[in-house]
C-alpha cells in the first residue's frame, strides 16, 4: 500500500471526515478504486478517538515454505502428466517416418509416473492443510506472498504453454502428423487450462470479494484429480510390472555380453588367425574388454560353438521376448538382429571381411 495514501487516510479518519468524502476526494486526485478501497478497509469502522488498524494477513516463513513446496509439486505433477500423455500419443499414434520405438520410451513412462506418484499426493496433502489454515484465518487469503506465488504459477504455466506449443508447431512444420500435433496440443491446453482456470478463478474471487471458499464448486478440482489419477494408472499399466522390467534389464545385459563377446572373438581372430576353442580363452587376451562369459543370474557359461573356420554361434537363455532388439551401434549388427523369444536363443556370427583381409 502506498505510504502517502495510507497516511492521508489515517489523518482524514482521525479528523472525523466521512469515508465517502475521503474516497470522493481521492478519486478526484486521480487515485483508482482498487487503491482507495484497500486503504479505507485497512482501518476498522469503530467509534474511537483515533483510527483503529485492522489486523493485516501475515504469512510466516513456515507457511511460505509450504506454499513453495505446494507449487513445486504442482509444477512437477503438471509437467509429468504432460510427459505421460505425450508418450501415450507416441505409442498409440506412431509416426511411420520414425524408427520403431524411437518416440515411445517405457523408461520415460516409468520416470514420469514415478514423479507423479510422489509429487501429486504431496500436493493434495499440502492443499488440504493450507485450505484448513485459510478456513481458520480467512485474512490469510489476502497475503501478498500467497498472491505473488500464485501469479508466479500462472506465469510458469503461460511460459510452458507457449514453449510446448512452439515446439509442437515446429514439429508440425517439420512434417509431423497433424493428428499427433492436434492430440498433443489438446493435452497441453488441458493441463495449462486446468492450472489457469483454478488459480485465476481463485484470484478473481478474492479480489472481487465474492463468496467464501466453502461455496465454490469443487467438481472442477475433483475432475482434474480424477484425470491425473487415470493418467497415472495408465502409465503404470503401460510401464509394466517392476518384476517384468527387471527381467528385461537382465536380458539387455545378456545382449550386451554377447555383443562384447563377439567383438572379443573378432579381436582374437585378428591376433591368432583362428577362432578361440572356448570362451574362457577370451579373458586371457591382453586388450579384452569383457568381464565375464557367463549368465549374470545362473552363472552358466554362454553357449559357444564354431560352425567352420570363420563362423561361430553364441547362445543365451532369455527371460522375456524382445520384439525390438537392441539399439543400433555403429559398426555393429542392426537392432532386428538381436530380437529373441523367451527361452534359449542363438545368434550366428561371421568374421568380417576387413579382418579376413588382414595379413
Amino acid at each position: 500500500m502506498n505510504p502517502d495514501l495510507q497516511a492521508f487516510v489515517r489523518e482524514s479518519l482521525a479528523r472525523g471526515i466521512p469515508r465517502a468524502t475521503i474516497a470522493e476526494r481521492l478519486r478526484e486526485a486521480g487515485w483508482q478504486p482498487d487503491e482507495i478501497e484497500p486503504a479505507l478497509a485497512a482501518w476498522a469502522e469503530a467509534e474511537f478517538p483515533i483510527p483503529i488498524p485492522r489486523r493485516r494477513p501475515y504469512l510466516s516463513a513456515r507457511e511460505a515454505f509450504l506454499y513453495l513446496v505446494l507449487f513445486a509439486t504442482l509444477y512437477t505433477t503438471a509437467f509429468n502428466v504432460g510427459a505421460l500423455l505425450f508418450q501415450f500419443i507416441d505409442r498409440w499414434r506412431p509416426d511411420p517416418a520414425e524408427p520403431v520405438g524411437a518416440a515411445f520410451s517405457p523408461a520415460a513412462v516409468r520416470a514420469a509416473a514415478a514423479a507423479v506418484l510422489i509429487a501429486y499426493p504431496v500436493f493434495l496433502l499440502l492443499s488440504r492443510h493450507i485450505g484448513r489454515a485459510i478456513a481458520r484465518e480467512p485474512d490469510k487469503r489476502g497475503s501478498k506472498t500467497r498472491k505473488w506465488l500464485t501469479y508466479l504459477t500462472l506465469f510458469v504455466a503461460a511460459m510452458v504453454l507457449i514453449g510446448d506449443l512452439s515446439f509442437l508447431v515446429a514439429r508440425l512444420l517439420s512434417g509431423d502428423l497433424p493428428a499427433r500435433f492436434l492430440l498433443k496440443a489438446l493435452a497441453v491446453f488441458a493441463i495449462a487450462g486446468a492450472v489457469f482456470g483454478h488459480y485465476l478463478t481463485d484470484l478473481r474471487r478474492e479480489e472481487d470479494r465474492a463468496a467464501a471458499p466453502a461455496g465454490v464448486p469443487r467438481w472442477p478440482a475433483r475432475a482434474a484429480g480424477g484425470a491425473v489419477l487415470a493418467t497415472l494408472a495408465a502409465g503404470l499399466v503401460i510401464a509394466g510390472s517392476p518384476v517384468r522390467e527387471r527381467l528385461r534389464q537382465l536380458d539387455r545385459r545378456r545382449i550386451d555380453d554377447l555383443r562384447l563377446i563377439s567383438s572379443a572373438v573378432e579381436s582374437f581372430y585378428s591376433d591368432h588367425r583362428a577362432l578361440p576353442g572356448a570362451l574362457p580363452a577370451l579373458l586371457e587376451q591382453p586388450a579384452s574388454r569383457i568381464g565375464a562369459v557367463e549368465d549374470p543370474v545362473t552363472r552358466e557359461p554362454y553357449g559357444y560353438r564354431t560352425l567352420d573356420s570363420i563362423r561361430y554361434e553364441l547362445c543365451a537363455t532369455f527371460a522375456t521376448a524382445d520384439s525390438l532388439g537392441a539399439p543400433d551401434y555403429e559398426g555393429g549388427h542392426p537392432s532386428h538382429f538381436w530380437r529373441h523369444a523367451a527361452g534359449n536363443a542363438c545368434y550366428e556370427f561371421e568374421i568380417p571381411r576387413a579382418i579376413l583381409a588382414r595379413r
